[in-house]
């Protein structure tokens, strides 16, 4: 997969700007890569591919690039042969505030029924988000009675005004679909490894030899990223931390190997 760089005359031309954007676009190429491959090795060859080839464009005066499945119906999962659900996700990243790390701005994963263009559920990822909602969270496409009257009496505050007043003016009833779940926030939201493992384990899809090693294998690629992250941005806890400890800090330590339970870096 190669990203096509979006370069117009807003662009400088200097080698500076030209090695950021050649960054930019082997750090998406590799992200993409990794997508395509996982879900290769859990779902089997596609016909086509399932990651579209990243589009890049300007957006807020920075260069973003895009990553979605490749089939508009999204990725088709099958039971015994028989398409049972379907599974979309879309990514926009961009640098992180000029730097050379790429950080993703926006992410919407999608699970649904193949008899239903409805979602069943999913998850979402605003990293500027606006009002109150969360930046990670899941929306659940459900009916429940019990929840959809405590929406409409959950108070005086701007969110239960907007929705009695839309549920008088307009007869628009509150769905348990519009409730926002918290998910971790910025680093320890799910990511597409843990909602194509949810679809494995609770409808049975069909699955290729070793499809969970290699999940665990694209899980760990995912959160040793986020830690580093979290590091980058937090360095005077990571230090504390080994400090505390008993670390010496001019030395890399050895990462501790757990025998009770699987590792955090894979674990589901």
């Amino acid at each position: 997969m190669n990203a096509s760089l979006c370069v117009t005359s807003k662009i400088s031309t200097t080698s500076k700007v030209a090695d950021s954007l050649e960054n930019l676009a082997t750090q998406i190429d590799d992200f993409a890569q990794r997508i395509e491959d996982m879900l290769t090795a859990v779902l089997g060859p596609a016909e086509e591919q399932y990651t579209s080839t990243p589009r890049g464009y300007r957006k807020n005066g920075r260069d973003s690039f895009v990553i979605n499945t490749h089939n508009p119906e999204g990725i088709p999962l099958t039971v015994e042969g028989r398409v049972i659900l379907r599974l979309d996700y879309r990514y926009q990243c961009s640098f992180k505030d000029g730097s050379s790390y790429l950080q993703v701005d926006d992410s919407s994963i999608t699970l649904r029924a193949e008899s239903d263009p409805a979602p069943i559920v999913h998850y979402d990822y605003v990293r500027n988000v606006r009002g109150s909602i969360p930046a990670a969270h899941i929306n659940i496409h459900a009916s429940n009675d019990s929840a959809t009257k405590a929406m409409l009496a959950c108070g005086t505050r701007k969110q239960g005004k907007n929705r009695r007043k839309s549920f008088i003016e307009e007869g628009k009833f509150p769905t348990f679909s519009s409730l926002h779940f918290p998910v971790g926030g910025d680093r320890f939201r799910p990511g597409l490894e843990d909602v194509l493992q949810m679809a494995a384990t609770e409808f049975a899809i069909d699955l290729q030899h070793g499809w969970q090693d290699a999940l665990e294998c694209s899980r760990q690629d995912y959160r040793i990223k986020q830690i580093q992250a979290l590091v980058r941005e937090f360095p005077d806890i990571a230090w504390q931390t080994l400090v505390t400890e008993g670390h010496d800090i001019a030395i890399c330590p050895s990462r501790p190997i757990r025998t009770d339970r699987p590792s955090a870096l894979i674990r589901y």
